[in-house]
């Protein structure tokens, strides 16, 4: 029996338009031309026969039918590029695929993976990134690197980086429309969320500010699409150490408020009990608790990011 699938090619273009939320940035991936990337997705759409991104003042945002669809096509990819990894590389490597959000691998992972590799180079590391925790974790995936700590069945949990919290927003917001002079200003404005709401509940608490009973305001499942509008001043945001300091280094976003909560959270790396043995989960275990000890000891100096 022949198998009915979506066309290949527009499912791949999706996946990149729907990982980078950028239809310019998936033409660039894929080295293609963004009326290419439209066509593509625009196939996918027909054969579905409804939308799978909303089109929201010049940017593609996944909506429902979007956000069940990319988990099934990323982990598909992903198998398919291991196995080929796999065949090409023949048996003097080994394979570490690294499970892990986007936004942690842009901000925090990739700049240090270098060093990894320069010490292991028979180990090629893969990232399997993904909104949430891997089903395949121990199956296609050999660690996964994740915010909160989550128990799961057979499965090694080690605490790596504690993140502080703050308040976080663009610069345009401090002296705007609706100025942020004290923190009961903040209920003027749009508050961006990437979790339930509990972040903002714990702030508003620490600041003295009683909000709504409900949260309300801009929810996201990807860190780093919450960030994004606050940088654009669309809101501002709870913003955790670690994701936001390259946009805090660069001005991009400002400490409105002196309010921090240190360790609010932390990052965890999660890898199946029994590969605690295999050279290659042991020897990236080694080294990425190395590299977050060492960014741990980074005096944290929020003070220079305030207004």
């Amino acid at each position: 029996m022949s198998r009915k699938l979506p066309p290949l090619n527009a499912l791949r273009t999706f996946e990149a338009a729907a990982r980078l939320s950028s239809f310019t940035s998936a033409a660039e991936e894929l080295c293609v031309t963004h009326g290419a990337v439209s066509q593509q997705i625009k196939t996918l759409e027909d054969y579905f026969g409804q939308p799978l991104f909303d089109r929201v003042q010049g940017k593609v945002v996944l909506n429902s039918a979007g956000i069940d669809l990319l988990p099934a096509i990323s982990s598909s990819l992903d198998r398919i590029e291991t196995a080929s990894s796999k065949i090409s590389l023949g048996s003097e490597s080994e394979i570490l695929t690294v499970n892990l959000t986007t936004t942690f691998a842009s901000n925090w992972l990739i700049t240090r993976l270098r060093d990894f590799q320069q010490r292991h180079s028979d180990i090629v590391v893969h990232l399997a990134p993904s909104p949430t925790f891997p089903d395949s974790l121990g199956r296609g995936v050999d660690v996964a690197i994740r915010w909160g700590a989550t128990n799961v069945a057979n499965v090694k949990v080690e605490k790596l980086i504690d993140v502080d919290t703050f308040v976080a927003c663009a610069p345009s917001l401090i002296n705007g429309e609706k100025p942020l002079r004290r923190p009961k200003d903040l209920l003027d404005h749009s508050l961006i969320h990437d979790d339930d709401g509990q972040a903002w509940q714990i702030l508003l608490q620490e600041l003295g500010v009683e909000g709504p009973k409900v949260a309300k305001g801009l929810f996201y499942a990807d860190s780093g699409l919450a960030l994004q509008e606050a940088v654009e001043g669309n809101g501002l945001i709870v913003a955790g150490s670690l994701l936001a300091a390259q946009d805090l280094e660069a001005g991009r976003l400002v400490i409105p408020f002196d309010c921090f909560i240190p360790h609010r959270k932390d990052y965890h790396l999660y890898y199946p009990a029994h590969s605690a043995s295999q050279r290659k989960v042991a020897l990236f275990s080694a080294w990425i608790h190395e590299q977050a000890a060492s960014y741990q000891n980074i005096p944290n100096d929020y003070g220079r990011f305030m207004v």
